[in-house]
């Protein structure tokens, strides 16, 4: 009688435990897939994925992992470079590929200064990337700064990890994602100063005359951060002479004239 009751309080027992788990297991279910340019089919890093309260970035092969709870069914996937993408998911969801649509801003032939909206995108873009942007990772000095109560004459010691963390910092995917965000805000800061607009207006080129001159003179982010609007058109026109030194016809500017 007491083996009896033993075996149905372990049975019990069992049966609680198998419940529990369960129930931890679809609490801790994740969602994983990946995130790829639309056009390009390459891979995205850096990209927000949110479900709910869970959030998560893209690694550098595009590819994430978010929690799922009960409450949440609407996926959201933010790129600064790309349109917004929403996506509701169900409980049988599996591993999902998402192409995101860039966010292509067309410039028409019209004369551009100063404008707020490079701006405005550039603040928005560091709020939203707020913690990537303030990364600066571990120092050396860091692994050598430990117990402030030292007295002279005492050893020093040394956290090895954080050591291997300062000199391993710019191939960590922090350190690299920065860098990405940065590029890509200078890229957009030489755009606003020298686009198809501005230099069509100067030189007075058009298609593929201009997109060759654009590709050939485009200038070093250091040099149109330091530029003044004269400095710019004098840039330019000094770079239409060498064009048109270079004996490059209007109509086909990959052919030089005899």
């Amino acid at each position: 009688m007491i083996e009896v009751q033993i075996i149905v309080a372990c049975m019990k027992y069992l049966f609680l435990l198998i419940i529990i788990v369960t129930c931890l297991g679809a609490y801790a279910q994740k969602l994983t897939g990946i995130v790829t340019d639309k056009t390009t089919r390459q891979p995205l890093s850096g990209a927000l994925v949110s479900l709910g309260t869970a959030k998560a970035f893209t690694d550098t092969s595009g590819q994430f992992e978010v929690k799922v709870s009960p409450s949440s069914d609407t996926l959201k996937i933010v790129h600064f470079a790309y349109k917004t993408y929403m996506v509701r998911i169900g409980k049988s969801t599996g591993f999902l590929h998402i192409e995101l649509q860039p966010a292509v801003i067309s410039l028409q032939d019209v004369t551009v200064r100063g404008s707020s909206d490079f701006k405005k995108d550039s603040i928005e873009n560091r709020l939203a990337f707020a913690k990537q942007f303030n990364y600066t990772g571990p120092t050396v000095k860091d692994a050598f700064t430990g117990n402030t109560d030292k007295q002279p004459g005492d050893l020093i010691s040394i956290n090895s990890l954080l050591l291997i963390a300062a000199l391993t910092k710019k191939s960590s995917p922090e350190y690299k994602f920065k860098q990405k965000l940065l590029s890509d805000e200078h890229e957009q800061y030489v755009d606003e100063r020298f686009n198809k607009g501005i230099v069509s207006r100067i030189t007075g080129l058009k298609g593929d005359t201009l997109s060759a001159f654009l590709t050939l003179y485009r200038p070093t982010y250091e040099f149109v951060k330091k530029a003044t609007e004269y400095d710019m058109d004098v840039y330019i026109k000094d770079c239409l002479k060498k064009f048109e030194k270079d004996g490059f016809k209007i109509n086909d500017p990959l052919v030089k004239e005899n």
